[in-house]
């Protein structure tokens, strides 16, 4: 078997409701050159029987089970594992991908060696299907990144040779959200580069859903000790460390102002 020119990685739990659109986005684009693994994370809905149709109906498709979760770092890892390509391409189960993403995407990747990962802009979509387009910097640093993220996890493509550097995904306790932000500040610290290509390429699912999963007692350590890790590899000024406090601040806002503060976030 030929080795494909792009190792496409997801990992879904309990996402039936969106996944055909989401698949049907990767499955559809104009550059067909990939293999697609999918890690269904311990899903306890039909996501795994959904999967299986797929990959009965296109061979580029190969399904991994986690048979109970394990996360989506942890997911990702094993995905990666699985990959025959150095390039791999992120997509998430609730989301999708304009048809043009991969043919721009995958051009640029080749044509600039110097970046470890590279995205693009993106639309947020709200539960009323409005679309509001990102505008996040083409090359931010890691000071950039102190008061909030400027790249989209699922719009990204990568080198995995570069990835090995630092160890892939990081997958404990703390990582169970905010994996993507926390492997953004591994990158730059190590030294290396990330690019967002300035095209709306991917539709990023903005609803109730996202924003309550941004408020989470729960994770509120983790999400810290990922700021504090992260901005130590940078050797970030003594006053970013104050943003190590923000998921905190955060969660002790009444829910409702913080609620309506994610749905302005969105519709900007």
């Amino acid at each position: 078997m030929s080795t494909p020119l792009i190792s496409v990685i997801m990992s879904v739990k309990n996402g039936a409701q969106y996944l055909d659109k989401s698949i049907n986005s990767i499955l559809n684009q104009s550059f067909p050159d990939f293999e697609f693994i999918i890690c269904d994370d311990g899903s306890t809905d039909n996501t795994l029987s959904i999967l299986m149709s797929y990959m009965k109906r296109d061979k580029r498709i190969r399904v991994i089970q986690n048979v109970e979760s394990r996360g989506l770092a942890y997911s990702l890892n094993r995905c990666i594992e699985e990959s025959r390509s150095n390039i791999l391409a992120r997509q998430d189960a609730d989301d999708w991908s304009d048809e043009k993403r991969f043919e721009i995407q995958y051009k640029f990747v080749e044509s600039h060696p110097e970046y470890a990962i590279v995205g693009t802009q993106w639309y947020n979509v709200t539960s009323d299907g409005k679309e509001t387009p990102s505008d996040v910097k083409a090359c931010p640093t890691a000071r950039d990144q102190i008061s909030r993220g400027q790249f989209m996890h699922p719009t990204w493509m990568m080198r995995k040779d570069m990835l090995k550097r630092v160890g892939f995904y990081t997958a404990n306790k703390n990582t169970k959200r905010s994996q993507d932000y926390h492997l953004v500040l591994k990158i730059l610290g190590d030294g290396m580069q990330m690019y967002n290509i300035p095209e709306h390429l991917y539709y990023y699912r903005a609803d109730e859903g996202t924003i309550a999963r941004s408020i989470d007692w729960k994770k509120v350590k983790g999400l810290m000790w990922i700021r504090w890790d992260g901005y130590r590899r940078n050797n970030l000024p003594v006053w970013a460390y104050v943003y190590v406090l923000k998921p905190l601040v955060a969660n002790l806002i009444p829910r409702r102002i913080m609620e309506r503060h994610y749905k302005e976030v969105y519709s900007k």
